[in-house]
């Protein structure tokens, strides 16, 4: 079963990621038993930059013109972050299409983290000083002790997108809400989060209203879950299993 890797929007770049040992390491990880599709967002990485429009259904069609021109009729697919609600919103579509959904760090409605005080004053820093913006955003995602690791992240981020489209991506997002979409996914679904806490941008809601949620076991050693912790944020992850209906 092909999985179809979402970009971790906005900050996707596939040929410098690629170049990254651990990046690298992941990617290789993930195609060891499957198929593995990544493509970057619109007005990121590779992709067109010379783009405007980062509403939901203009991320939901990126993944369907993928998917069509791959000729992919069913898939496994996995949502990092931001892109999240955008996986969800087609799940609750194309039922017929999402073999298993995969949520890491996600969240469902923007305005459960958008007022957070930290965001606010991450916020201000985009307008004013988008290396210190790209930096501090750095740290808090990846620590502050990480050193050369959360510099590096940080000119990640400044060669995934430009401050313009970051600026525009934003004030789309806050827009993002498909808590009504829940009840409709009949994908067998797995929540995934960093432990202690999620970074910015990535509460978790889905849990109590998606159907029949509970935790595993353990968590799913030496697979998806365990390749994906290392490559968006590295740590232990929480894990709860979400079978679909149907």
């Amino acid at each position: 079963m092909p999985l179809v890797h979402m970009p971790a929007i906005p900050w996707s770049h596939i040929q410098l990621e690629w170049q990254d040992p651990e990046g690298r390491r992941c990617y290789e990880r993930l195609v060891e038993k499957r198929k593995l599709v990544r493509y970057d967002g619109r007005g990121t990485g590779l992709s067109d930059r010379e783009v405007t429009d980062f509403s939901l259904d203009a991320q939901m069609l990126n993944l369907e013109a993928v998917v069509d021109r791959l000729g992919l009729e069913r898939f496994a697919l996995f949502a990092p972050n931001n892109s999240g609600p955008a996986a969800i919103a087609y799940a609750a579509q194309h039922p017929e299409r999402v073999s298993h959904l995969v949520l890491w760090c996600s969240w469902v409605r923007a305005s459960d983290w958008s007022h957070s005080p930290q965001l606010r004053a991450l916020r201000g820093l985009v307008d004013r000083d988008w290396e210190t913006y790209t930096e501090t955003y750095a740290h808090v995602a990846v620590g502050w002790s990480a050193g050369a690791g959360a510099q590096q992240a940080a000119a990640l981020m400044r060669e995934s997108v430009t401050q313009g489209a970051m600026q525009a991506w934003a004030e789309a997002v806050r827009r993002f809400d498909v808590t009504d979409l829940l009840p409709q996914v009949r994908s067998p679904t797995l929540v995934l989060h960093r432990r202690p806490v999620p970074p910015i941008g990535c509460g978790c809601r889905q849990g109590p209203f998606l159907p029949d949620t509970e935790r595993p076991p353990r968590p799913p050693g030496g697979d998806v879950g365990s390749a994906v912790g290392r490559r968006h944020g590295g740590g232990r992850g929480g894990h709860r299993r979400v079978p679909g209906r149907g």
